[in-house]
């Protein structure tokens, strides 16, 4: 019997990050114009929150969430997030709403060139299980008892996790790249396994007239690495739940 299930996987998190060094203009005026170029582009937002060094714009559904962040934590420093929480779409789909973020970025904040300090992308799964998710990772895939437990004074365990963190490694023909994982028992359904798959690219690059930010390549990078090596991670040595 199969413990946990490979085609019962959802997306809970899509999100890319780009950190760039430099000013950017923060008047709302403009932010307003980032807005109508949103539109423009097929994305129209229902919330808008404005703050000193930022804003944040929202779409709630019934559409697909999806969050913009941009603002400025340190001079000469700004941050353009896109993410979506539960989404109710594909990563295909995704990608292309990121794509026109980005298209309209460039629109009301052109430059010459664009110094990226950093690239992160990010997307959760879940996985149901036939069992609790913690007691899948415990005993099925770590080969512990459930007794050492008693060690914490007898008290119930109702969840917990590994967490993993890859420092940079270039593969053959491949920038240098960073990852964190982290798999634990999803708390609010305990036999759901959640895994979340983080990407950070630290080698600076910069785009020049013409050139796009281009984040589907990066969140697929992150999705085929999921389903490849995080999923043989998971179910490595746990018997018939890795068939």
């Amino acid at each position: 019997m199969d413990l946990i299930l490979r085609e019962s996987k959802t997306s809970a998190h899509y999100s890319i990050s780009y950190v760039l060094a430099g000013s950017w203009n923060a008047d709302p005026s403009v932010q307003i114009d980032f807005q109508k170029a949103l539109l423009e582009n097929g994305l129209e937002f229902s919330q808008s929150l404005f703050y000193k060094n930022g804003f944040q714009l929202r779409r709630e559904p019934p559409s697909s969430p999806l969050q913009i962040l941009l603002e400025s934590p340190a001079p000469q420093i700004h941050n353009l997030k896109i993410i979506a929480l539960n989404p109710n779409c594909d990563l295909d789909y995704f990608c292309r709403e990121a794509e026109a973020v980005t298209t309209a970025y460039q629109q009301i904040w052109p430059a010459e060139q664009y110094q990226i300090l950093n690239t992160s992308a990010r997307i959760d799964h879940l996985y149901s299980t036939k069992v609790h998710a913690f007691q899948y990772l415990w005993e099925n895939r770590l080969n512990q008892s459930p007794e050492d437990f008693k060690a914490l004074g007898g008290r119930p365990v109702h969840g917990g996790g590994l967490r993993l963190l890859i420092p940079p490694h270039a593969a053959e023909g491949q920038e240098p790249v960073t990852i964190e994982l982290r798999v634990e028992s999803f708390l609010r359904e305990p036999r759901k396994l959640l895994v979340e798959t983080a990407f950070t690219w630290p080698k600076p690059r910069v785009l020049t007239d013409g050139e796009r930010f281009d984040p589907r390549p990066y969140l697929e990078a992150v999705e085929n690495y999921a389903a490849t090596e995080v999923w043989n991670f998971i179910t490595h040595g746990s018997g018939p739940a890795g068939s």
